[in-house]
């Protein structure tokens, strides 16, 4: 136990009317007077809210009040709107509408005042604006693209057909991919003669590299589906990223887990479908607003404007997420059995709160994230600033809450995990039902087919820079895998192999990030590797930067690889980041038998035993990361047939607990057992079709 973990158990044991956020600011730490004097002022905040969530009724000056306050801080905007809604009759008195419509009109207001207010109206089934004044807010916010994608959103709702001509013209101008998805959808509705709105689309957007992307999704909007197969539904979201993107921005393993999941769920004939769901920015690769997997498996890119560079972005529209998944689930025609949520964050709450409505059950991956950063090595609490203070602490609350909500919990690893799990969320020792909470491993698909190619000509022709001299191939690989990010820690793997005797016995590999990258993270890491590798000349010819790979693609390189291993030294594969929950492509570099080393701070100590089946090294920086690999590859005194039994233990490790078939079972008796499943309805299904 730490510093942190007390606090939580004391909390919950206290059987305290006061939120976690409140007893965690009230046992602070100092940091300056200031900064005693806002938290202070928080504290105040949050028991007010808190007070007024338990109360049946507020007045009209409580809820003017409230609507004042919107803006001020965004951690609490969102307790504030939710707030609102469960007071929603008192928002109908002609006070609080005239003082929404002064606040919209408002000229010196904070956008996201302006939002919050659109999404009380919708939320609340309030329709405020007359037509004329709707026209003007969306000539007035035509360029704050998130009050322009909830008044998009609000038209729609409320079927106000009259503003076709004002926003087809806007198809034209430069607004984000998603937004233009949005106006299209609003036309679908507003326009009667749907064959004369295609033409129109493709007049207006016919030189839009993204058109196939706009005609597709009108045929979407035109198409009824409908779900006839017996079996249950499960949608799995993942709102970082893109599956088929994996290391490439924030896309990472998490993508390449749900994909082959869901590929793997498809095929059991007790699931009906598997419904990915992604919120996409980046269109510049001609995406489709649907993929299809694996028969059955689906990943839909939702048309939800988020600001790409906006580390609020979920929690400003956390509505409108609930909303965009509610109206595809519509049209699609389903109702899910399941939906799977992963992260500790404002998404993940919008399709829990999207659960209650639609009586479907919820699954939560739970991870203490960010709970381990909250204490210093020594586990004492560590000491933040305001700001970074709620950052964390809405996580948390969130986890608490969606632990409240969750029909099924999940966590990654085995009973030592669970026993972490249960330190940082005391509230699992209360469950009713021990089912509810289940440790699943995650896994991989263990089935990749091999291809043969020119492995170094591959590389090349994939790569962002750097490629390995000839004169240097016969040289054994040190390999990573991986979105570009300070906390992936590459940069420091960079180093601990240049400012090492590693960078005369390996070459360096590392696969990841894109060509054209928008990530700030990424567009870092690549500027570090070329001022690095320009002020060490000796480098040159020893290190390659291939870009992100589709997983079958990285799968095979690595076999490629490892088909060329020099016998003198064993093929690395080094993670190098800060902390892995789980560790996706530790897993297949294990499977494809790199001699494997991985960080010691998080879960992978759950499956690799330190010299058993790989190594566990400190990876907190250049300087532990390279002493930790050097003691293992030339001082431990270990021979190549030591290595070899390592490298065969990993294998083995990933073939026996790890497979995706294996895990997948897992899985699919949560599910099953949530959704009270019964096989025989599929006979009686089938035969009526």
């Amino acid at each position: 136990m730490n510093a942190f973990t007390d606090m939580r158990k004391r909390y919950y044991e206290s059987k305290t009317n006061e939120s976690f956020a409140e007893y965690y600011l009230a046992h602070r730490c100092y940091v300056s007077e200031q900064d005693d004097a806002d938290r202070s002022a928080l504290v105040n905040q949050i028991a007010a809210i808190r007070d007024l969530f338990e109360r049946e009724s507020v007045s009209d000056d409580e809820i003017l009040h409230l609507l004042k306050q919107l803006g001020d801080q965004i951690y609490l905007d969102r307790y504030i709107v939710e707030l609102l809604i469960q007071h929603k009759d008192q928002l109908q008195s002609s006070i609080v509408r005239e003082a929404l419509l002064k606040a919209m009109s408002a000229n010196d207001n904070n956008p996201q005042i302006k939002t919050h207010i659109v999404d009380l109206c919708i939320e609340c089934e309030m329709p405020l604006f007359r037509d004329d004044v709707l026209r003007d807010l969306f000539l007035a916010h035509r360029l704050e693209h998130y009050v322009f994608s909830s008044l998009l959103e609000y038209a729609l709702h409320f079927s106000i057909k009259d503003l076709s001509d004002l926003l087809f013209a806007f198809l034209s101008e430069e607004y984000p991919v998603n937004s233009k998805l949005q106006i299209i959808e609003y036309l679908f509705e507003a326009v009667p003669n749907r064959s004369e709105l295609k033409h129109m689309i493709h007049h207006q957007l016919g030189s839009d590299g993204n058109i196939h992307l706009y005609l597709s999704y009108l045929k979407f909007l035109q198409e009824k589906t409908i779900t006839t197969d017996c079996g249950i539904i499960v949608v799995q979201t993942m709102f970082y990223g893109d599956p088929v993107n994996s290391g490439k921005g924030q896309s990472g393993g998490l993508g390449t887990l749900l994909k082959s999941l869901g590929n793997q769920l498809s095929k059991q004939k007790q699931i009906s479908q598997v419904i990915t769901l992604t919120i996409n920015n980046d269109w510049q690769e001609r995406k489709a607003f649907i993929s299809q997997f694996d028969n059955g498996h689906y990943l839909i890119r939702l048309p939800v404007y988020l600001s790409p560079n906006d580390p609020h972005a979920f929690i400003r529209r956390e509505l409108a997420i609930k909303r965009a998944v509610a109206r595809f689930l519509s049209q699609w025609q389903i109702a899910p059995d399941i939906l799977h949520v992963r992260y500790l964050d404002n998404a993940s709450k919008a399709i829990a709160l999207l659960s209650k409505e639609i009586s479907s059950k919820l699954v939560f991956t739970l991870t203490p994230d960010p709970h381990r950063n909250m204490v210093d090595e020594d586990g004492n609490i560590l000491c933040f600033k305001v700001d970074e203070t709620l950052e964390k602490l809405n996580k948390i609350t969130i986890g608490d809450e969606l632990l409240v909500l969750a029909d099924g919990i999940v966590g990654i690893g085995a009973d030592d995990v669970r026993r972490e799990l249960e330190l940082y969320f005391p509230q699992l020792n209360r469950l009713e039902h021990e089912s509810a909470f289940r440790m699943i491993g995650e896994g991989i698909d263990t089935e990749i087919q091999n291809t043969n190619f020119d492995l170094w000509q591959f590389m090349e022709d994939h790569s962002l820079g750097s490629h390995i001299d000839p004169v240097n191939r016969a040289k054994p690989i040190i390999l990573n895998v991986g979105r570009l990010s300070t906390l992936k820690g590459q940069h420091h793997l960079m180093k601990a192999w240049g400012e090492s005797r590693l960078w005369r016995d390996y070459n360096l590999v590392i696969i990841g990030g894109s060509r054209e990258s928008t990530d700030e993270s990424e567009r870092s890491i690549k500027a570090f590797f070329e001022t690095y590798l320009s002020s060490k000349p000796n480098l040159a010819g020893r290190f390659a930067h291939v870009e992100a790979l589709p997983n079958e693609a990285v799968r095979r390189l690595e076999r490629n690889i490892m088909e060329q291993e020099d016998p003198s030294h064993p093929s690395l594969y080094v993670c190098s980041s800060a902390k892995e929950e789980f560790g996706i492509s530790i897993l297949e570099a294990l499977s494809e038998g790199f001699l494997t080393f991985a960080p010691i701070k998080g879960g992978v100590k759950t499956y690799i035993v330190d010299g058993v089946n790989g190594f566990l090294v400190d990876t907190s920086n250049e300087d532990t990361l390279c002493k930790d690999i050097e003691k293992v590859i030339y001082h431990s005194n270990r021979s190549h047939i030591d290595f070899q039994k390592v490298q065969q233990n990993g294998k083995n490790t990933v073939l026996r607990q790890f497979s995706m078939e294996e895990i997948s079972k897992h899985f699919m008796a949560l599910y099953l057992g949530l959704s009270e499943y019964e096989e025989s309805m599929c006979f009686i299904n089938s035969s009526s079709f």
